[in-house]
């Protein structure tokens, strides 16, 4: 009675029809269990299909006061056995089976002593049932992780090895590689199945396991050890649903495949292009590969990778329209002192934005407009960064600080120049400094400006 009420006080039983119901239960048991010893009595409680059964055992060990060794015995017994009658319900691995399990060891003290009888327990099973083998390690693995004990890990590990060096590779037996993996779940220290798989061209079948840490194991795996296998890390990306993954990889390959380019001499390679494609068709090897990683990249919203893709490619399609058009100029595989360069030499504006949103880099403008608009007269130029950005007075001080003398071939156009300043007196101001007094004239005499200005230099120092 003694048991029963301390049954009943763990249990929670607060209304007397459910204390009544519980002591019903336990009564039609009571005459076996005051005439059996302990043990079996547990035994047979651990067989009841009773829910709370694993309480009720935990119980029964408090009251009886059952040794750690003793019941770490039974309970190794009965994982032992259970494996061997009904091994392939274990392996198909559902949560409440490996819940289970996990109760039925901890109702040890020291879980520790399960998994070194357990590990005991080995030699006695035969070696044709390997399903039942299999899961002892798995088993004896979870012992010693729920104690963090690294010597009992290491003996599962070691013997996980010989296991699949000796019998299951040789035996064909690659399911059970799989289950043996998957279930001791120590993914860095067991990468010799992977290998094994690997090589008999079993690999796939990791693939059906739906593991967050398998998928990052085995993606470490193929870029350690089979880096050029850029398949095999797709397929396993894409399986996963990994697309920042496969946006990864794609991104890689084309960076290799521009170093490759940038490694031959650029001179040789676009003057040959008529007659050799390859350069051409290297520049849309990449393209392909850029398109593929921001696609990739935008399917997982991974924006910023995304992003950098699509400007990379914007390049590498400028890049390709340049050689088109017979012009030798490279925009790819710049350095930092070959930007301004490169940047002054693209003949049309919206050029120079795809280079500078490539390489993240902020051209002169001042200098720009000052090489192609001021001395070149280059105003389809200018009017089309003035749809890209505004043209502040600070824009047109800074070009004109780069003109010491105005030479009279370019006269005109900086008088033309000035005409695209919305700042009346910043324009009076700069065409004073540079001696163009026909247009200070102009400016004090015209109606829409005459007024402005003259409340300007009467209120204020002209500077």
């Amino acid at each position: 009675m003694l048991y029963i009420s301390t049954v009943c006080h763990d249990f929670k039983c607060k209304t007397q029809s459910s204390a009544f119901g519980f002591v019903q239960y336990i009564l039609c048991l009571f005459s076996h269990i005051s005439r059996e010893e302990p043990h079996s009595v547990l035994e047979k409680l651990l067989l009841l299909v009773q829910p709370d059964r694993f309480r009720m055992a935990k119980t029964f060990i408090k009251t009886q006061g059952l040794s750690a060794d003793s019941v770490a015995e039974l309970v190794s017994n009965a994982v032992v056995q259970g494996l061997l009658a009904a091994t392939q319900e274990l392996q198909s691995g559902e949560s409440r089976g490996q819940e289970s399990l996990i109760q039925l060891i901890r109702l040890c003290e020291d879980p520790n002593i399960v998994g070194l009888k357990l590990l005991e327990n080995l030699n006695s099973v035969p070696l044709r049932d390997l399903n039942s083998i299999v899961e002892l390690l798995i088993v004896a693995h979870s012992c010693f992780s729920l104690t963090c004990n690294m010597e009992g890990i290491v003996r599962v590990l070691q013997a996980a090895r010989h296991l699949s060096h000796t019998y299951l590779a040789p035996g064909e037996h690659y399911s059970l590689l799989v289950r043996l993996l998957t279930g001791i779940g120590r993914y860095n220290e067991m990468t010799y199945i992977f290998d094994l798989l690997h090589q008999n061209h079993c690999f796939e079948m990791l693939l059906r396991k739906k593991s967050s840490s398998l998928k990052t194991s085995l993606l470490d795996y193929i870029k350690r050890c089979l880096p050029a296998d850029s398949e095999k890390h797709n397929m396993v990306a894409l399986c996963f649903s990994m697309r920042r993954e496969i946006g990864e990889n794609h991104e890689i390959a084309a960076r290799t495949q521009l170093k490759m380019i940038e490694s031959q001499d650029w001179g040789e390679q676009s003057k040959i292009k008529l007659v050799n494609p390859d350069l051409k068709n290297s520049l849309v090897k990449v393209l392909g590969l850029l398109k593929d990683a921001a696609e990739s990249f935008s399917k997982d919203s991974c924006v910023h990778q995304a992003g950098r893709c699509v400007r990379a490619a914007k390049l590498i399609t400028l890049q390709l329209h340049l050689l088109n058009q017979g012009s030798n100029l490279r925009i790819i595989n710049l350095k930092p002192a070959e930007m301004h360069s490169a940047i002054l030499a693209l003949p049309q504006c919206y050029q120079v934005f795809v280079v500078a949103e490539a390489y993240s880099y902020s051209p002169d403008w001042a200098e720009i407009l000052y090489q192609k608009v001021a001395l070149k007269g280059h105003f389809a130029y200018l009017e089309e960064l003035k749809c890209h950005r505004p043209l502040t007075s600070a824009l047109f001080e800074d070009i004109f600080r780069k003109l010491d003398s105005i030479p009279s071939s370019v006269c005109s156009n900086v008088k033309r120049l000035l005409n695209h300043c919305d700042d009346v007196y910043t324009r009076y101001r700069l065409a004073y400094q540079q001696n163009l007094y026909d247009v200070t004239k102009t400016l004090l005499q015209d109606n829409k400006t005459s007024s402005y200005m003259n409340d300007r230099l009467a209120s204020k120092a002209f500077i």
